[in-house]
């Protein structure tokens, strides 16, 4: 076990000077390595969502004017509606002999003539047009299509919150009359950006302050310039916070259009836009318990696959935390078991290096029977991100795995290009979508600042700041493609 010799330290002055790095314990004379070494591991591959936006170019971006912005949607054709009010006691036997019965829907969508399907496959004709009435939706005369005289249409078929499918009308063989069809228009999804700003201040004289350590540069190399080191700090953080607010934000507008939420200092309004989990929660979720299995995957793939309108099979990846794969992977290998099926040894489960065994292979992807591949991926902020940090430091804790229950979350994602555009996308402000500028004091400028030197503003004060700016936010053209599963323990 190594010991350690000091913990991690971190300074929260709000600037960079000789003084924060005497807080920091990084100028002391002796260390047995001029590497600084990093213990919590590569920073590659923790932004999932910036990287199949922003990093795909011009296809995974999306430019508007405004802060608010719509996106023009259509789902599958729908022939269903929902009961909503249920006119018969539970003593009465509707649609008894072949008497017409009535059943009150959400919408004017059943059609006269068209037949209709109910729970356990009770079938019925409609006989008339819909007719709205208040408090109750709009209400269709039917006829249960079955002959015998004993037929009829249960009391729990006909409550509210049941839904009924329309089948193809049927008519006389003469002297039948017209019907009418539907058509479906495209729907709107509104949303809107958030703008997010962060701050870099150095004092004095900090640019050119250097340790008795080497610390790496970006694209190779090493410096003795601690600037570096704390620049990478800040742009990684940034990058971190940004991708959790894509995940995480939430919107903030009220129904009216009004946003409570105001800056302390200029009373301007604050929008957040809503991120991929309350997108997609608001549309499709569900949740397990302590164990995952293979029949909840198999129903929520299908939810996901069945409600493509597009021909071809879907790219869908199904992000996770470390609980969450790990559920995966056990979910795949119980029900292998539970069949009769053997995990196979050899170059499967255990392999031979040398004198040494290796034993672990895991689940990772899922063929649907209609031939669709889901792949899981790992989703790092559901691990060591902010929200799991918290979750961990107040005891959230999986009994099983010991990590974050935020962890045991993982979500489908349609990242399929559809008629050229791709179905997730970053949208930004014109002009705002990144912005980078320095506020020039008395304070060297380090080079690293780069070409945001050219983009100065002043103070009289003996400091200096970076300043970003970004304007982001995530459309899912098609949401109802993505889905969202979480472990919830009781």
């Amino acid at each position: 076990m190594i010991r350690e010799v000091r913990t991690t330290t971190f300074d929260a002055s709000g600037h960079s000077s000789e003084k924060s790095m005497a807080r920091l314990m990084i100028s002391s004379p002796d260390v047995m390595s001029n590497k600084l070494t990093f213990h919590w591991g590569e920073d590659s591959d923790k932004f999932p969502l910036t990287f199949l936006t922003e990093g795909q170019g011009p296809t995974g971006m999306y430019e508007v004017n405004n802060v608010e912005y719509t996106m023009p949607v259509m789902g599958r054709l729908s022939f269903s509606d929902t009961i909503v009010f249920n006119a018969y006691s539970s003593g009465s036997y509707p649609g008894l002999g072949g008497a017409y019965f009535e059943i009150y829907m959400k919408t004017n969508k059943f059609t006269k003539q068209y037949g209709i399907v109910g729970p356990g496959g009770v079938r019925a004709r409609v006989m008339t047009n819909g007719e709205y009435v208040e408090g109750r939706g709009w209400k269709f005369k039917c006829q249960i299509k079955d002959p015998s005289a004993s037929a009829y249409v249960t009391y729990t078929d006909l409550a509210a919150g049941k839904v009924w499918s329309m089948t193809a009308p049927t008519t006389s063989e003469s002297l039948s009359r017209g019907n009418k069809s539907n058509v479906q228009g495209p729907g709107k999804l509104a949303n809107q950006i958030s703008f997010n700003r962060y701050t870099k201040i150095i004092a004095g004289n900090m640019a050119n302050k250097v340790t008795e350590f080497e610390v790496p540069i970006k694209g190779g190399g090493s410096t003795k310039l601690w600037i570096n080191e704390e620049m990478r700090q800040f742009e990684l953080t940034m990058r971190q916070l940004n991708e959790e607010h894509l995940w995480e934000s939430e919107y903030n507008r009220r129904s009216d259009g009004s946003l409570v939420m105001r800056d302390y200092d200029s009373g301007e309004p604050v929008p957040e836009g809503a991120g991929v989990i309350e997108q997609v929660k608001d549309v499709n979720y569900d949740t397990y318990g302590y164990n995952l299995t293979l029949t909840k995957i198999k129903n929520t793939i299908s939810d996901v696959m069945d409600g493509s309108t597009d021909n071809g099979k879907m790219e869908v990846v199904l992000y996770g935390g470390d609980g969450f794969v790990d559920d995966f992977d056990l979910a795949m290998k119980e029900d292998t078991i539970a069949n009769g099926w053997q995990l196979a040894v050899g170059e499967q489960m255990v392999m031979s290096g040398g004198k040494y065994l290796s034993y672990g292979k895991y689940f990772r992807q899922y063929i649907d029977p209609k031939g669709n591949r889901v792949t899981v991926k790992n989703l790092e902020m559901w691990n060591n991100g902010s929200y799991a940090e918290m979750q961990k430091a107040n005891g959230e804790i999986h009994p099983r795995t010991g990590k974050a229950l935020i962890s045991h979350t993982g979500i489908f994602l349609d990242q399929s290009v559809y008629d050229g555009e791709r179905n997730i996308v970053m949208v930004n402000q014109k002009g705002q979508s990144e912005i980078t500028g320095v506020y020039k004091g008395m304070s060297p400028v380090p080079a690293s600042w780069g070409a945001a030197v050219n983009n100065m503003i002043s103070t009289d004060e003996d400091k200096s700041s970076y300043e970003k700016k970004y304007s982001k936010g995530i459309g899912i053209r098609r949401v109802k493609h993505c889905f969202m599963l979480q472990a919830v323990l009781d």
